[in-house]
């Protein structure tokens, strides 16, 4: 019988630009981002020939589970019955997914964290899986859980943009995808971000504003130019994050007054235009297709922002 091979495990990037996407599990594993085809946490030996976990899947697999983006409290592996899916037993320490991610933790190893369709809505991909980068879990404890079992629970948080530790290749990848950020020249100076995420979101509207409908042709060839415009800002003091339902599809004049506020959404997404005079008005109804789900906490954080900015409070 043929020895079974032993998994080393991979911490930190693997080649892959955070926001690719996969249409299966099985493409998830061959891209090296996760070991198996089904568990939730992929795991194998470090350099000390011990177990530590590299990567995990949240796609709705706990019910315990709570996904923020920037901070994930996962639960852990085991005591689910594999036919409902349920908790039907405790969970232990002793489970190998679980102390790998203890280990994980007590040697401050990157984790990778892969969304899948069926994780927080306002998060997670439309369909299939993405990979979203590098995590750090800072805590793990046990506690009941909502089925009246014991679950072993971690809390992870994604490392800054800044600190992903790119590897040469994927740094190649992203200055090809969006360069670095660049900044253009309008009424305001601002930093305009073309991401894999932006690029998707322009790929479904045809690369035609959301608001004003226009196809702004950039050469003979019927090539169109538009923005990838985030509702909830990315950056400090906004926080907002760079997935499907905070990006918009705009014209560039559309984005530069997005970003000023002087265009906001309401939660019916219709879209207001704010006077240099302080009277307001809705002048359309954005224009969403089925594939694209906004979030209405990112439609609601931008208004209080700008809201915030009129009354002198930011």
């Amino acid at each position: 019988m043929a020895a079974k091979k032993t998994y080393r495990a991979v911490f930190g990037h693997v080649e892959v630009l955070p926001g690719t996407r996969y249409g299966s599990r099985m493409a998830v594993k061959a891209a090296r981002l996760h070991k198996a085809n089904q568990d939730g946490i992929s795991w194998g030996l470090d350099s000390h020939d011990v177990r530590a976990a590299d990567a995990i899947v949240l796609s709705n697999g706990y019910e315990d589970d709570r996904d923020l983006w920037d901070e994930v409290i996962y639960t852990g592996a085991g005591g689910r019955d594999a036919e409902t899916g349920r908790q039907v037993e405790d969970q232990t320490w002793e489970n190998p997914g679980n102390a790998s991610l203890r280990r994980s933790r007590e040697n401050a190893y990157a984790v990778r964290v892969i969304r899948g369709s069926d994780g927080e809505a306002a998060y997670s991909p439309t369909s299939g899986y993405r990979y979203d980068g590098l995590y750090r879990v800072l805590s793990e404890w046990t506690e009941e859980g909502k089925s009246g079992f014991q679950i072993c629970r971690f809390q992870l948080r994604r490392l800054p943009d800044e600190d992903q530790e790119l590897t040469p290749m994927e740094q190649q990848i992203k200055d090809a995808i969006d360069g670095t950020p660049r900044r253009n020249k309008t009424t305001v100076e601002r930093i305009v971000r073309d991401t894999a995420v932006a690029q998707r979101i322009k790929s479904l509207y045809g690369h035609i504003c959301q608001i004003c409908n226009l196809s702004l042709a950039i050469g003979p060839d019927g090539l169109s130019y538009a923005e990838g415009a985030h509702i909830q800002a990315l950056g400090k003091p906004h926080n907002g994050p760079d997935v499907d339902g905070n990006v918009l599809c705009l014209c560039p004049n559309c984005h530069v007054r997005l970003d000023r506020g002087a265009l906001y959404l309401t939660d019916s997404l219709e879209v207001v235009d704010k006077y240099p005079d302080g009277s307001r008005a809705a002048i359309t109804q954005l224009t969403v297709v089925e594939r694209h789900k906004i979030r209405k906490r990112f439609v609601r954080a931008h208004r209080r922002y700008w809201d915030s900015v009129d009354k002198g409070e930011s």
